[in-house]
Order: C-alpha cells, then sequence, then structure tokens
C-alpha cells in the first residue's frame, strides 16, 4: 500500500480541517468581492450581495471547520447548507453583480473567434434547422438543466455517505462555478440572440417560452464564457461514466450522456451561446473532473489522519 505523505499537521483545527472544497468556496466569493469592491460606481445591491455570500460562508467555515460547533447533526447540517447554498445563491447574484462592474461586452471578439474557427458561429450554421419542433424538443433539454442540477446535488447532499464519488461530484463543482463565476467577470457578452439581429425569429411552444421566461426572469444576462449548461452536463456525464460500476451510477451514465449531448446543442442552437463558450465549457469540465479526482485521492486520508471528514 502507498503511504500518502501528508507533512505536518497544523495545530489551529480550523488550518488543520480546511478542505481544498472550502478553500474554492471562500476563493470565488472573495474574487467577486474584491471586483465589486474595486468596481467604480458599483450599485450597493451588487456590493450586498457579495458581502453576504462571502461572510455567510467564512462564517461556516469558522463555525465547522475550526470546531466552534461541536461534532454532530448540527454541524453536519450547519456545513452543507452554509457551504452549498451560498454557490447556488452566487448565480442569481450575477444578475446585480454582472452589470453592475459596468463591463465592456466582448460579444463583436467572441462572434470573431467562432467566424475564424468555424467560419460562421454556430447559431448561425444552425438556424436552417430551427424549425418549430426542433426549438421545442432542445428547448426541454435547456430548460432541464436546471432540474438535472438539483438530482445530481441534493440526493447527495441529504446522504449520510461519504463516498468518493461525492467527494468528486462536489469538488468538481465548486472548481466550475468557481472558475464560471469568475470567468463571467473578465469575458461578459450577451450571446448570439444580440449580435446577430439578422437571423429570422426562433419559434417554438410551451418550453421555448418557458426558457425565454425563466431567462428574462432569472438569467444573468452577461453570463456567456464560459457555457456552464455545457460544462456541468459534461462533467456529470464523465462523473457517472467513470463509476458507472457503482450502484447509483449504474445506468444513469447513459442519461446523462444523453441529456448532455442535447443541451450542448441547444446552448446554440437556441442562440444563447457561441462556440468559443461552449468549447470553453468543455474544457473547464475536464479541468474539473482532473482536479476532482485528484483531491479526492489526496483527502481521502483524512479520516485516518484523525482529521475532520469533508461532508461532516
Amino acid at each position: 500500500m502507498t503511504r500518502v505523505q501528508t507533512g505536518p499537521t497544523p495545530a489551529s483545527p480550523l488550518l488543520r480541517n480546511l478542505t481544498f472544497q472550502d478553500r474554492v468556496c471562500l476563493a470565488s466569493h472573495l474574487f467577486m468581492f474584491g471586483r465589486v469592491l474595486c468596481t467604480r460606481g458599483a450599485p450597493l445591491a451588487a456590493l450586498a450581495w457579495s458581502t453576504a455570500l462571502l461572510c455567510s460562508t467564512a462564517l461556516t467555515v469558522a463555525l465547522v471547520r475550526g470546531e466552534l460547533l461541536p461534532r454532530g447533526r448540527l454541524a453536519a447540517a450547519a456545513y452543507r447548507v452554509g457551504i452549498f447554498a451560498p454557490m447556488v445563491l452566487s448565480y442569481f447574484s450575477l444578475r446585480t453583480v454582472l452589470p453592475g462592474l459596468r463591463p465592456a461586452l466582448l460579444d463583436e471578439q467572441l462572434l470573431a473567434l467562432d467566424r475564424a474557427l468555424l467560419g460562421e458561429t454556430p447559431a448561425a450554421l444552425l438556424a436552417p434547422l430551427a424549425s418549430p419542433p426542433v426549438v421545442e424538443w432542445l428547448s426541454l433539454f435547456y430548460f432541464s438543466y436546471f432540474f438535472l442540477l438539483a438530482l445530481a446535488f441534493l440526493p447527495a447532499l441529504a446522504s449520510r455517505e461519504r463516498t468518493r464519488g461525492m467527494h468528486e461530484l462536489f469538488v468538481g463543482a465548486t472548481v466550475i462555478s468557481g472558475l464560471g463565476y469568475a470567468c463571467y467577470t473578465l469575458v461578459p457578452g450577451q450571446g448570439p440572440w444580440a449580435s446577430l439581429p439578422e437571423l429570422p425569429p426562433l419559434e417554438g411552444g410551451f418550453w421555448w417560452r418557458l426558457v425565454q421566461h425563466s431567462v428574462a426572469a432569472g438569467g444573468a444576462q452577461l453570463d456567456i464564457f464560459p457555457s456552464l449548461h455545457t460544462a456541468f452536463p459534461v462533467f456529470f456525464a464523465i462523473q457517472s461514466a467513470a463509476h458507472r460500476r457503482s450502484g447509483r451510477w449504474r445506468h444513469a451514465w447513459i442519461a446523462w450522456a444523453f441529456c448532455a449531448a442535447n443541451i450542448v446543442v441547444s446552448t446554440m442552437l437556441l442562440r444563447w451561446h457561441y462556440a468559443v463558450d461552449v468549447i470553453a465549457g468543455v474544457l473547464l469540465a475536464l479541468l474539473a473532473r482532473q482536479v476532482a479526482r485528484r483531491v479526492a485521492y489526496r483527502e481521502a486520508q483524512r479520516d485516518a489522519a484523525g482529521v475532520q471528514p469533508v461532508w461532516p
């Protein structure tokens, strides 16, 4: 058996118990807080969002990893809610935070990259195929993205099991979220629907109207690079395929792969994303998977070392 060298154990409970995902979550909220703080004229609502998310995550880490809460159900519940909920709420905060950063939109540059790579952006190339039934079919999958996220995370979050697959799932998710949200502030844009107004309007039914309504009501508007609608489903497909011999993933990987393929196509045909957004999303998924594997292997030794489990 290979012995993992963990090095000297820090005396402070907080430093001793801190995990990779704790650091990523804290770094993500700190980055967004710093971006808002350094933006002249940023709205108070953006500062309030970024401050609240950073403080709630820092408080959770301090209470649980610093062992100010005794180990048990309360600490476990506090950690799972206090780490996971702010990362989810970070997405909804972007609707206020991203415009508050007063960004210069980069649609022109992203469109130029698509045309350099493919001759034209996929939204234009796929326009002849965008019949109402096709739009409706892909809208169903585009909208199902939110339910698939819930299906992937909530059962694992509520579970008392501490499996390697669960560890990898959440490490990968924090990497995708943290890097994705940061990139949104660095490469803002609206997407082909705004940069190609000459394309004929899309026509669909119930699901297309639902997608339009949900994007208008809750979307971050400037969140295109990288495409997290691509990154998360692709990551889930890879993750489930890698663990297909275990119980909960045995047959799920086929469904994940099918859904991921449809969602990726939908992001481009429905004119939300450029090809470079999707390519960046795939690369982000691959990076998250590699990081998750290595981190889960390294932190698997925590229980043996007497350190607080990754998921109490």
